[in-house]
C-alpha cells in the first residue's frame, strides 16, 4: 500500500535510512597527485591560507586512477536510469512539489510503501530503483513512479505478480485498512492495476505494475477529490511516456554493473567530497545529466528552462552540487537564476560575506528559517557553478549533524578543487 500525502512526509523523516557510500564517501583515502608547491594562488587568492577543514583539497581523477564502481556499481546504474525516468510535471505541469525523497534505491524502493512490498522486493532480487514522486501545490493531487531493475526478464515479471497479488491480499502495513480492488486500463492490458479509497482522507488512488524487460514500472496516482478520472488519465499516460523513456535506456549488462566508471565526465572530482564524520545516501554522491537531476530540483519546471538555456549538461553532488554549463557567461545566467530562486524561497536568508572567506564570484546568504538557520553559497568558476548549504535544526547539539558550521570550509575545499582541477586538465574531453 503506498502511503499518502498526509502520513508519508512524518513517516519518512523517521525512517531514513542512511547509507554510507561504501569506498566512496571520503577523499581521504584515494591516490592523488602529487602537491608539489606549498603556496599555490589563483586570482590573487592565496590557497594555503584558506580554512579547508578536514576535507581533501585535492581532486581525484577516477578514471586515471582506474577506479570502477564495484559495490557501488547498482547506485551508479540507478542515477544513469534517473535521466530516463518520467517527470511528474512532463504529465500533469501541475505536479511540481516535493521532490526531497526521490533518488536512487538498493534493496527496495524507498518510502513509498507502508507494508512489506520493500522486503518482497529485496527477497526477489531486486538491483535497484529510480523514485520521483511530485505532488500539486495544494497537496491535492499526487503521482509518483517507480522503475525498479532485476537481473532477468524473469525476475521483473515475477516480482510484478508477487507485488500484485500482496496488493490483493490483506494488507498489513499501520498505515493500511484492507486489499486493494483489481481493476484494468483500457490502453495498457499488460498492466496490473489496482485502486484504493482512503475514506477518512477522501483519497482515491490507483496504482500500476508494468513488466518491460529486467524493469518493473510501478506508478502511483492519488485525487484527494475522490474521483477516478484525474487518476486514471495520469496513470496511463505516465506509464505510455515511462515506457517510451525505458525504451531508450542504455541498460548495463547485469554481470558488467560493478565495472562502471565512477566519474567519466570529471564533474564529480570538483566536488567538495565527505570527510568521514558524514554520511550520505546513494543519491549524495552521483553525477547526473540534466533530466536526472530535475527529479531533485526544487523548481523543476522553472530550472529545465534554464539548463536548455544555459547549456547545463552535467551536474555532480558530493557535500556540493557542481553544474557543467556550456561557458563562463552561461554560468553566470545559471548562478543568477539560482539566486533569485533562493531570494524567493527563502526572503528571510540575507548575504553573509562572513561564510566566503573573501573569494571571488562567491555569494552565500544566511538567517533563520522555520525549524533552525540555513546558509546557502553560489559560486561560477570558469563553465562551472557551485551550490552549496548548511543547515543547523533548532535545539541541536550533535556537531555531525549540524552542516551549517562547515559552510565556510567547504566553501573553500570547492575553490580549491576548482583551481586544482584546472591545473590538472580534468574535463578536458
Amino acid at each position: 500500500m503506498h502511503i499518502p500525502r498526509t502520513g508519508r512526509l512524518a513517516l519518512a523523516l523517521a525512517a531514513v535510512t542512511v547509507v554510507t557510500v561504501a569506498g566512496c564517501s571520503s577523499d581521504s583515502d584515494a591516490t592523488v597527485v602529487d602537491e608539489t608547491t606549498t603556496e599555490q594562488t589563483s586570482a590573487g587568492v592565496d590557497l594555503d591560507s584558506l580554512d579547508t577543514g578536514d576535507y581533501n583539497t585535492q581532486p581525484r581523477d577516477f578514471v586515471a586512477l582506474g577506479m570502477a564502481a564495484e559495490d557501488f556499481g547498482p547506485a551508479v546504474e540507478g542515477q544513469r536510469l534517473a535521466e530516463f525516468v518520467v517527470h511528474p510535471h512532463t504529465v500533469d505541469p501541475a505536479l511540481t512539489v516535493g521532490g526531497s525523497t526521490n533518488g536512487v534505491f538498493l534493496g527496495g524502493t524507498g518510502n513509498i510503501f507502508s507494508g512489506s512490498e520493500n522486503e518482497i522486493l529485496k527477497e526477489l532480487s531486486i538491483i535497484n530503483a529510480f523514485t520521483s514522486f511530485r505532488s500539486t501545490d495544494d497537496d491535492s493531487r499526487e503521482f509518483g513512479v517507480s522503475v525498479w531493475r532485476f537481473p532477468t526478464p524473469e525476475d521483473a515479471a515475477g516480482a510484478a505478480q508477487a507485488l500484485y497479488e500482496y496488493k490483493l491480499g490483506p494488507a498489513d502495513g499501520p498505515f493500511s485498512t484492507g486489499p486493494e480492488t483489481p481493476t484494468t486500463l483500457p490502453e495498457l492490458p499488460d498492466t496490473l492495476a489496482t485502486t484504493y479509497s482512503w475514506p477518512e482522507l477522501a483519497t482515491t488512488s490507483l496504482s500500476t505494475l508494468t513488466t518491460r524487460g529486467m524493469f518493473v514500472v510501478y506508478t502511483y496516482s492519488g485525487d484527494d477529490s475522490g474521483g477516478t478520472e484525474w487518476i486514471t488519465d495520469t496513470a496511463t499516460r505516465g506509464v505510455q511516456q515511462q515506457i517510451e523513456l525505458l525504451d531508450r535506456f542504455p541498460a548495463t549488462p547485469t554481470d558488467e554493473i560493478a565495472s562502471l566508471p565512477i566519474d567519466l565526465d570529471k564533474v564529480m572530482a570538483r566536488a567538495v567530497g565527505f570527510v568521514d564524520s558524514e554520511y550520505s545516501r546513494n543519491s549524495d554522491m552521483a553525477v547526473y545529466g540534466p533530466d536526472g537531476w530535475l527529479h531533485y530540483d526544487s523548481a523543476p519546471a522553472d530550472t529545465e528552462v534554464v539548463f536548455e538555456q544555459t547549456g547545463t549538461d552535467r551536474v555532480a553532488k558530493v557535500n556540493s552540487v557542481v553544474y557543467r554549463t556550456a561557458g563562463p557567461d552561461e554560468a553566470e545566467v545559471l548562478k543568477d537564476a539560482f539566486a533569485a530562486h533562493t531570494a524567493e524561497t527563502y526572503p528571510d536568508l540575507v548575504e553573509d560575506p562572513s561564510l566566503t572567506q573573501g573569494l571571488p564570484n562567491t555569494t552565500c546568504w544566511s538567517g533563520d528559517v522555520a525549524d533552525g538557520r540555513a546558509a546557502a553559497c553560489l559560486m561560477t568558476y570558469g563553465r562551472y557553478v557551485a551550490e552549496l548549504s548548511g543547515f543547523r535544526s533548532i535545539g541541536n547539539e550533535n556537531p555531525d549533524s549540524d552542516t551549517l558550521r562547515t559552510v565556510p570550509q567547504r566553501v573553500a575545499t570547492q575553490y580549491v578543487k576548482f583551481v586544482r582541477a584546472e591545473e590538472m586538465g580534468l574535463g578536458e574531453n
